[in-house]
């Protein structure tokens, strides 16, 4: 009796070792998410920072920073560019991934909309190592860029990142302040052709306004996957106040040189730290892992 009772322990301690060996064989890997990083140059920003620009050196911050990315790609040295599959969530559908945060958000932080995103996600049989590279649109697919938000899920449903159907949304939302001016960026499609605003175009539009991007795959001080958004990178060269905003007109000289900026990429190993996105490391890169 007793060795039987020794048989049956040992059969459910090993079904047991089995089932928790099972269940962390589900746990998402580190090496399934990307960290997104808002930086200044060389520093982090979030929702409390403050970094001074332009010629008359003012004090700005963020109030809005969201920004669609699409048609993300990894490839290892010597093989052919692939694409994964993102994990379905609030911020990721299909393809698309929605990044960065609504700092004016008064909603509480427990909500999703509120808290913000600053990772992608990936199905766990995506497998990024140190020699991967990464390449990604700016954007959204004309596909789904001019559906009724509606009807989307999220997040191809915020009313804060959609224009109307005709131009579809926005595929970056900068919004800026500083004690007494504003200053914002919508990029988005434009020279959309159709029988109204309300109607979403049968053709492309003639300005697509997505750029592409290709950064290498790099790990920060925490051993995790990281892609930083140099705001610096991306206003070079802007001029700063009320009369220089960009909703992404082709004859105003600040979009123009907006579109400049973004259309500078790093395709190179030798720069990894140079261009808008990039994958350099930083001072302060902790800090980054939830920016506000």
């Amino acid at each position: 009796m007793l060795r039987n009772k020794q048989y049956i322990f040992i059969a459910m301690l090993i079904f047991l070792t089995g089932a928790v060996g099972y269940f962390f064989s589900l746990a998402p890997d580190s090496n399934q998410q990307i960290k997104v990083q808002l930086l200044w140059q060389n520093d982090t920003l979030d929702c409390q920072s403050t970094f001074i620009a332009g010629e008359d050196k003012k004090t700005w911050f963020v109030e809005q920073l969201q920004f669609f990315i699409h048609d993300i790609q990894f490839s290892s040295e010597n093989s052919a560019w692939e694409k994964v599959n993102l994990l379905p969530n609030f911020y990721q559908v299909d393809n698309s991934v929605l990044l960065g945060k609504n700092c004016r958000q008064t909603k509480p932080a427990s909500s999703l909309d509120s808290a913000g995103n600053w990772q992608v996600e990936f199905h766990s049989d995506t497998k990024i190592t140190a020699n991967s590279r990464m390449k990604f649109t700016l954007g959204l697919p004309f596909a789904s860029n001019h559906l009724n938000p509606i009807s989307q899920k999220s997040p191809l449903n915020l009313p804060s990142m959609f224009w109307v159907w005709q131009t579809g949304h926005k595929f970056m939302r900068l919004e800026l302040a500083s004690s007494n001016e504003q200053w914002l960026f919508h990029l988005g499609s434009t020279g959309c052709q159709s029988a109204s605003v309300m109607r979403a175009p049968k053709e492309r539009c003639r300005y697509s306004n997505v750029f592409h991007f290709e950064v290498p795959a790099i790990k920060n001080n925490s051993k995790q996957f990281v892609l930083n958004l140099n705001l610096a990178e991306l206003l070079n060269k802007v001029t700063l106040d009320s009369s220089s905003s960009c909703q992404s007109a082709r004859d105003s000289e600040s979009c123009q040189q907006l579109f400049l900026n973004l259309s500078t990429t790093n395709s190179s190993t030798e720069a990894i730290g140079a261009g808008v996105f990039n994958a350099g490391n930083t001072k302060h890169f902790d800090r980054g892992v939830d920016v506000e």
